[in-house]
């Protein structure tokens, strides 16, 4: 099995801690929502102990960002996303087709385009 070295631990607390500063929690409120001691959850924003993968439902329903905490890439999408999300699924199979082809022409106009988009809509 496995180990987590104590750096990665750590820095995974770092990052459940700062998701939880950003929603505006108390780490009483976390350790409460968790079933858990508060030390023991205290021991998670340290990197001493992990919380494991069963508690991370629990934490995605409080909007906790979880594959940050796990892998440093924001998943969240922002306001922007979300009503692109929302027109692009109102359309019909044409207008979607219509879409995709606009996109396939912009790539061949200018051929770094996809690596752009990834690069400003990453953050």
């Amino acid at each position: 099995m496995a180990t987590t070295s104590t750096k990665r631990r750590q820095e995974t607390g770092a990052r459940l801690r700062e998701e939880r500063c950003r929603l505006g929690y108390t780490e009483q409120q976390i350790a409460q929502l968790l079933g858990v001691p508060l030390a023991v959850y205290q021991d998670y924003e340290k990197g001493e102990d992990d919380p494991g993968i069963y508690r991370m439902p629990r934490l995605a329903a409080c909007g906790f960002d979880i594959l940050y905490i796990m892998t440093t890439e924001r998943h969240i999408a922002i306001e922007e996303e979300n009503e692109l999300l929302t027109r692009f699924r109102d359309l019909s199979q044409r207008g979607r087709a219509s879409i995709f082809t606009t996109m396939d022409a912009l790539e061949r106009l200018a051929p770094n385009i996809r690596q752009e988009f990834r690069r400003r809509f990453k953050n």
